[in-house]
């Protein structure tokens, strides 16, 4: 798994977890420092499981309310695809990994992508990338 996939699984596995959205989970993550401890997790310890990062994540983040069952059934399709976009999205904008996921989930179209209903999730990486670039642009 790249830095990428790993900050995407973590963000769309926590929401499925939570029942809350990416976009806020990613708001979260880059509030409370998150992304920088996934990143040196990575460095450490890379040959694990997204199971041991979303551990490691209970460990620092406050819980909130546990999901009977979730609305946010679809972080699977949103894991395959994000991490492609958000990789042309950082090139593209001369962004660091967590800038670009930061940026992504704090816009229009991250917050479109993050909810189920909208259906975003089947949007190949072009397309998400440049529904992001046309939005900042």
């Amino acid at each position: 798994m790249n830095q990428f996939e790993l900050l995407v699984c973590c963000v769309e596995n926590y929401s499925h977890i939570k029942n809350v959205a990416s976009n806020q989970v990613a708001r979260s993550f880059a509030k409370k420092g998150i992304f920088e401890l996934l990143l040196e997790g990575y460095e450490a310890y890379c040959d694990m499981d997204e199971g041991f990062f979303i551990g490691m994540i209970d460990g620092y983040m406050e819980n909130t309310t546990d999901a009977e069952e979730s609305e946010y059934n679809k972080h699977r399709q949103r894991q395959a695809v994000l991490p492609k976009a958000l990789k042309q999205i950082a090139k593209q904008n001369n962004m660091t990994k967590i800038e670009a996921i930061t940026s992504f989930y704090a816009s229009k179209t991250g917050e479109a992508f993050a909810h189920d209903s909208t259906e975003y999730y089947s949007k190949t990486p072009e397309e998400l990338a440049e529904l992001y670039n046309q939005e900042k642009s």
